[in-house]
């Protein structure tokens, strides 16, 4: 094992002498433990003809595979060590917009399993979020409309439906489906225009000729919950946050036609290392993550729980 996290971090360096200097061996040990192993393989695996090193052909096959095995055990061991009774802290940047609710209520959920972990979340705007993993002042982030950013890796937690959401007395309250376009006769209370989630819903009732007038615009979601609650306004919102809403009749869901979804992820800086990843403590909470708010878990079915608040027959 010790050897092939040496090749890879060889390949990394292209240099003997400093992958050597990560392991704390000599660079003569270095390349005697690498010539070993590719005379086990019966093949060449770096190029020792060229400066800087380079592999060779069945080189960087070997390597390629490699990492993405030596990744896959490493993410085996932290999750068996897990499943004991990991220790420390796990610091969580969250866009509003991911929903306050229901983000504590994982947390408490999660501590109540695991009491020897403290989770921390901090709610920031969707660049700050970054800005915080990127320079590791958070382990984890949760954006929406994640990309592909320098030194950060995104984990997709889920694809969000939306829903039209109103309070009971709205005149959509008893409708099992509302097309985009019929919105273009209500107040809408919506994200902020900065957010990519408002601006991303406004593109798509542009698209399917849908204007409603927009009374307020907010950055978080429980914001707006509070506001069409109080208001004769709707929202569009990931029917996913609002469930605990559904549950009581405080909020009614209404399907939206043509399909809307949000995408969101989980973001981490990128491993510089080989081999290097989570803490078991940071491990156990996104696997936490995945399980009850990933892209498996159990969804609130906007039609079901709908008919069950209004009393409309589907």
């Amino acid at each position: 094992m010790h050897t092939l996290r040496l090749l890879v971090d060889v390949a990394r360096c292209r240099s003997m002498s400093h992958a050597a200097a990560l392991h704390g061996i000599t660079q003569s040990a270095a390349s005697q433990r690498i010539r070993q192993l590719e005379k086990k393989l019966n093949v060449m695996l770096i190029d020792r003809s060229v400066r800087p090193l380079a592999l060779t052909n069945p080189g960087q096959t070997f390597v390629e595979e490699l990492t993405e095995l030596l990744g896959r055990y490493d993410n085996l061991e932290r999750r068996v060590a897990a499943i004991g009774d990991p220790e420390g802290r796990v610091q969580l940047a969250a866009i509003y917009s991911a929903g306050i609710d229901l983000l504590d209520h994982l947390r408490e959920e999660f501590v109540q399993a695991h009491a020897q972990i403290r989770v921390e979340i901090k709610y920031v705007k969707p660049d700050e979020v970054y800005r915080q993993v990127q320079e590791r002042e958070c382990d984890i982030g949760i954006l929406s409309y994640p990309k592909r950013w320098r030194k950060v890796e995104v984990i997709r937690l889920r694809d969000e439906v939306m829903a039209v959401v109103c309070s009971p007395e709205h005149a959509m309250a008893k409708w099992q489906r509302v097309r985009a376009a019929d919105l273009t006769a209500f107040a809408m209370a919506s994200f902020d225009m900065d957010l990519p989630v408002g601006r991303q819903i406004r593109q798509y009732l542009k698209d399917n000729g849908g204007s409603p007038q927009v009374i307020n615009l907010f950055d978080n979601i429980d914001t707006i919950k509070h506001a069409i609650t109080v208001t004769d306004c709707f929202s569009i919102l990931p029917s996913r946050t609002v469930r605990r809403e559904l549950e009581i009749g405080s909020l009614v869901a209404v399907k939206l036609i043509p399909r809307m979804t949000r995408p969101l992820g989980l973001i981490f800086r990128k491993h510089v290392r080989a081999g290097e990843a989570f803490g078991s403590a940071v491990q156990a909470f996104v696997d936490h993550l995945l399980k009850h708010a990933g892209p498996n878990a159990d969804f609130v079915d906007v039609g079901a729980a709908h008919f069950a608040v209004a009393g409309v027959r589907s």
